[in-house]
């Protein structure tokens, strides 16, 4: 009478070797696509902030302008890599991916509940990349100083 005896299996199949290989790889590879996607979406984020400041303190200088002069900003443009602060002196970094551009229109704006109309002049500032995408655009109201 023959006896079969089972030995304990000893070691792992080849098969099973390369089926965790690629499941370790597809793991790896999911996770890296995800960090290079967060890091794409925080370099897009960044920009955006720093041309919403760069745009704010245009529009704040302009806005501290008199009445009289706000259409000479009409036009003013600093390409990319080109901005100053208000005093003039050029800003380093991150600001050197943005430009900013600025138009000047004169609005009516009506306030239904008093039933008046308020003139003045609208400010915009675009704050955009070299390529031309537009990163910010703020837009802010100035009333006619009344006389």
């Amino acid at each position: 009478m023959y006896s079969r005896h089972h030995f304990p299996r000893k070691g792992i199949a080849l098969l099973e070797v390369m089926i965790a290989v690629g499941l370790l790889t597809l793991a790896i590879s999911s996770i890296t696509q995800a960090i290079v996607a967060a890091q794409q979406q925080n370099l897009e984020v960044r920009e955006r902030i720093v041309a919403t400041i760069a745009a704010e303190s245009l529009l704040s200088q302009i806005g501290e302008s008199e009445w009289e002069k706000l259409d000479t900003w009409h036009g003013f443009s600093e390409e990319v890599g080109t901005l100053t602060d208000p005093t003039g002196l050029a800003l380093e970094g991150d600001w050197n991916k943005v430009g900013r551009q600025v138009t000047i229109t004169p609005t009516e704006i009506f306030i239904d509940e008093l039933q008046i109309y308020i003139t003045g002049k609208t400010i915009n500032v675009i704050a955009v990349t070299k390529n031309g995408r537009e990163l910010a655009n703020l837009e802010r109201f100035i009333a006619e100083p009344s006389s």
